[in-house]
Parts: structure tokens; C-alpha cells; sequence
């Protein structure tokens, strides 16, 4: 880790939180200000021994000063490509659920109750990446500096987050567990941090942005915050959930690939099997070990579940018994980019419907699957001609960023608005040549894309190292207004009390492809979001039977 040598980080006196005493670092702010950071404090007990493959179970309250300077390990992961040299942390499962506190140095007659809090989720398909990828001296500059504290989480990923019997046995959804814990946490210990615990907002992008909407939905969960930003990813999202069934069928075939040979309604057995395994074979990164196939559907493998727990009723019922709130969520403009850019998918039209043919499955769509495929393929590609390849690889951009990604946010600004919610539904569509790193070569095309749009709220780059030219640092002022402001005042506009011009309208459902556009020069509210492509999803959803299910 290093020293803090720095003239702009610093080792604080240690600080008697109610958590227990902790030791953080300052970030010197360019006005002369403070912003300190508690980095790896552990929010619950290892969840290990007895603990692994259970819910979280709190952390006990500690006597010893603990060095918060920091971050702490990420969950057990397999680093794939780019991940093997962005991240400088460590790997434990003993040690991983801990979170980062952020939070500014000076009082506010604004905020005498404390500042406002936001509790990012970190993405990642629910497999890779922690709260170390996404900043620190970065978050501290860029959001708290105007008056918020921030906290990043940790959580249990892969086969030790969402693993599943299917049944009681081990139910599932830990990392879900963990993450409820973390905000637990929050609600207990956030106001010696100077932060206000009943002014709480969770946001997250991708993975993280489906974790923050199904922590709106569950009971459990839903109190402990009072405004979401689900970014690029939410529950309505094919890849966010699965039914019990569907996934306890996964976990049952890739435990059989690493060679259990137990009966398949042997659930203790199954559990017993998983957790004699050596980490090195239950490590996910987003792909998992080389020759698993699974029956099930869906680009990923261990996902959050219908448990009958965490969710105790249809995620349909669940999301009408919300409690009133403020939401802010949307894509970036070419969301199929960035899954085309990771070598997954095939850039012409018959890899395509290869792999429309593993989406589309009878598990889910039952006799209507291959008029499904049909359907959705000719949207897409009747007309262009085979070897017109940059149209081609458009569509197929379209085509991957609405199902994965642009059909789900679509439809949960519209439920959700229609359920009386404060709805702001947006379309980040600027990018930065330049900024793409060595990842544009392995772009067919350059716009924002997944993940691209993080930069201007944490400050940090995702996909490659950030390195900020002048119209990028207008976009991160602008966005981390609108998204500090959303957590102060649950409006992206900030304390406004009538809708002028050019400013950002709350969402109205009998406009449903209405939104704010946000670019550099331009911001305002537009028609057509993505092309108004979710009336074909609208149609096959009305035949998806297994999301009937939950």
C-alpha cells in the first residue's frame, strides 16, 4: 500500500466512531479544505467457517484503534485480461466485506442534521471488481466536495454470493445479504461519520445498478434508504435475476462440472460438495472455468434469484408495495458497444442469431421461442445487406445494448413513474475520443458506452485511466451536480420548485420514450429513446413465461 507521503493525503488522529475507533487519511482539497476517508472498515463478522454460504452477521463494535488507510481485500475472483493490472488489492474471503467512508471535514448550516449520503454498489456482473476500482482521492474531490459523504461496499460475489440450493438449504443471494448489511451499517454508524442517516441515497451502474433496484423491492432492504440511482442495469433487466428454479439448475451443473456425482435432489450433499472445494475452482470472473455450459439462459452465471426470501413475494407484487420515493436512472447512448468491445459476441449477423438462438430459449418463451428469434432478428437485420458491415455492426450494437441493458431501464422508468414515483430518466450521451485508452482498438466504432459514463461521476476511469481534457471536466461538474443534487434534494436540478426551460422534467409514464439527453453542449429533454426499439421488447416480453414466475 505504501506510505501517505503525499502533500495531498495525510494519516488523521484516530477517531472514535461508534462502529470503534478507526485511524483514516485526509485528501487536501484545493480551497485548503478536508475530506477524510476510512478506507476497509469491515461492516460484518468473516464469513467464513460457519459463516460461509449464511447471511451476514454483523461486526461487533471494536476497542483497539483500527488503521483505516486502506482498502481492504476484494471477494475470491478470477482476474481476466485488464483486471490482472488494474487491480492493486489483494483477494480474501475472510476479509471481505468491508466498506469506505468518505466524508467532508466542516460543518453546514445546510446539513445541521449531517451531510447527505450516497452508498455506491459496485458493478461487475456480480463476479468481479470491488469498491477499490472505483476511486478514492477521486471521490473525495469530485462528490464530496459538494457537501455529500460517500461510502463504497464490498460484497460477496460469484459462487460465494449467489451460489443456491433452490431450497432452504442455502437459498442464495448473500451478496444481496451483505449489501443490506452494509446499509445496516450506514443507518447505525453513519452519523459519527458526520453523515445523516435518514437522508440516504444508493446508486450503482450495471450489476451494481440491478443490486441498488432489487434493494428498492425487497422488504428487507428497502427502509434502511430513501432515493436510487440504478444505472445501466435494474431488476427489470434480463441478466439481473433468475427464477429458484433456473438458478439452483446452474449451480447443480457446474457443481456436476467439477465433479459431484450426487442426486440432484440432494441439497445438503450439493452444499457439502461446494464448500470442499479449493477457492482456485470456484473463482468466477465474468466468464466462468473454460468448458462450463450451462442449460440455463442469460449472458450471466451467478445472479440474484427468486429465493421466496430476500424476496418474499413476485418481484411484480413487490415493486407496487415500494414505499414513495425519488429514482434518477438511464443508459449511455451505445450501451452494445462495450459488450461487443470484450470479444464475447460476434460481429456479424449470423453469430448473432447463434446467439439469439441461446437467449430466445423454450425454458422461457416454451412453443413461441423460435418465432421470438425470427421476430427479433428481422427487426434488427431485415434490409441490411450482408456485407454492408458497418450498418451491420450498428445493429448488432442496438440489438445487444436493448437486450441486455436499454429495454430494462426503459420499462422500470415507466413502472415506476406510473406507480406515483419521482421518476428521472436519462440518456448520457457524450464521449471523449481520446479517452478510450488502449480499449478503442477494440472498439468497431467510438460512443459512450457501459461504463463510460462513470468517469464523470466518480472521477476515475473504469475501462481505462481518465486523464481528464477541458470538455471532460465540464461533463464530470455537470454530472456530479446532477447526481449530488438528486441526493440532496431527490431533484437533479437541485432546489427548484417549478421546471423551467431546459432543465430536467420528472418522468411521465404517457410519454414513455421522453427523457433528458445529457451531452456536453446540449442537455435537454428529448423524444425517443433509443429509437422507441422497446415496442418490439414490449411484444416479447408479453410471451417470456418464465418471467411470469417471479
Amino acid at each position: 500500500m505504501g506510505s501517505f507521503t503525499s502533500k495531498h493525503h495525510r494519516l488523521l488522529p484516530v477517531h472514535n466512531a461508534t462502529c470503534g475507533p478507526v485511524q483514516g487519511v485526509g485528501y487536501d482539497q484545493e480551497d485548503g479544505s478536508v475530506v477524510e476517508g476510512y478506507l476497509g472498515i469491515p461492516y460484518a463478522e468473516p464469513p467464513v467457517g460457519p459463516l460461509r454460504f449464511k447471511k451476514p452477521v454483523a461486526h461487533r463494535v471494536w476497542e483497539e484503534p483500527l488503521e483505516c488507510i486502506k482498502f481492504g481485500p476484494r471477494c475470491p475472483q478470477n482476474d481476466e485480461l485488464l483486471g490482472q493490472f488494474v487491480n492493486t488489492v489483494g483477494k480474501s474471503e475472510e476479509h471481505c466485506l468491508s466498506l469506505n467512508v468518505f466524508t467532508p471535514k466542516w460543518e453546514s448550516d445546510e446539513w445541521p442534521n449531517g451531510f447527505p449520503v450516497m452508498v455506491f454498489i459496485h458493478g461487475g456482473g456480480f463476479s468481479v471488481h470491488s469498491s477499490s476500482n472505483y476511486g478514492c482521492a477521486t471521490i473525495a474531490r469530485n462528490l464530496c466536495t459538494k457537501d455529500v459523504v460517500v461510502v463504497t461496499i464490498n460484497y460477496r460475489l460469484g459462487v460465494l454470493g449467489f451460489f443456491t440450493t433452490g431450497d432452504e438449504v442455502c437459498p442464495g443471494n448473500l451478496g444481496l445479504w451483505d449489501q443490506t448489511a452494509a446499509l445496516q451499517w450506514v443507518r447505525n454508524h453513519i452519523s459519527s461519520f458526520r453523515g445523516d442517516p435518514n437522508n440516504v441515497t444508493i446508486f450503482g451502474q450495471s450489476a451494481g445498478g440491478a443490486s441498488v433496484d432489487l434493494l428498492c423491492l425487497s422488504p428487507h432492504s428497502r427502509k434502511l434508504f430513501h432515493r436510487a440511482i440504478p444505472m445501466a442495469g435494474n431488476g427489470e433487466c434480463d441478466f439481473a435475476v433468475r427464477t429458484s428454479e433456473q438458478q439452483a439448475t446452474l449451480s447443480k451443473e457446474f457443481a456436476r462440472f467439477l465433479g459431484w456425482d450426487g442426486d440432484d435432489d440432494d441439497s445438503e450433499d450439493l452444499l457439502r460438495f461446494i464448500d470442499e472445494q479449493p477457492l482456485y475452482k470456484i473463482e468466477m470472473g465474468i466468464n466462468p472455468k473454460r468448458g462450463f455450459r450451462t442449460s440455463q439462459a442469460g449472458s450471466l452465471y451467478f445472479v440474484p434469484n427468486f429465493d421466496g426470501d430476500f424476496f418474499p413475494k413476485p418481484l411484480s407484487q413487490l415493486r407496487k408495495e415500494v414505499p414513495k420515493m425519488q429514482l434518477m436512472t438511464g443508459t449511455t447512448k451505445y450501451e452494445g458497444l462495450f459488450f461487443i468491445a470484450l470479444g464475447a459476441l460476434s460481429r456479424n449477423p449470423e453469430g448473432i442469431k447463434k446467439f439469439m438462438s441461446r437467449i430466445f430459449k423454450e425454458c422461457d418463451y416454451g412453443e413461441h421461442a423460435d418465432q421470438v428469434l425470427q421476430m427479433t432478428y428481422d427487426f434488427y437485420f431485415k434490409g441490411v445487406h450482408p456485407k454492408d458491415q458497418e450498418k451491420n455492426v450498428h445493429q448488432i450494437v442496438k440489438f445487444i445494448g436493448d437486450y441486455s441493458i436499454n429495454y430494462g431501464t426503459y420499462r422500470l422508468a415507466n413502472m415506476m413513474s406510473e406507480f406515483g414515483h419521482d421518476v428521472y430518466f436519462y440518456q448520457f450521451e457524450y464521449h471523449n475520443p481520446g479517452g478510450f485508452g488502449v480499449f478503442r482498438w477494440l472498439l468497431p466504432f467510438l460512443g459512450s458506452t457501459h461504463c463510460t459514463e462513470m468517469r464523470y461521476i466518480l472521477g476515475k476511469g473504469i475501462i481505462s485511466k481518465f486523464k481528464p481534457n477541458e470538455n471532460d471536466k465540464k461533463m464530470l461538474e455537470t454530472m456530479t451536480t446532477y447526481f449530488t443534487n438528486f441526493a440532496k434534494y431527490g431533484n437533479p436540478n437541485g432546489q427548484t420548485t417549478n421546471e423551467e426551460p431546459g432543465e430536467w422534467e420528472k418522468h411521465d409514464s404517457f410519454t414513455p420514450f421522453r427523457h433528458f439527453k445529457i451531452d456536453i453542449e446540449d442537455s435537454e429533454m428529448v423524444e425517443d429513446y433509443q429509437d422507441r426499439r422497446a415496442e418490439l421488447w414490449d411484444k416479447l416480453r408479453a410471451l417470456n413465461i418464465s418471467r411470469a414466475q417471479m
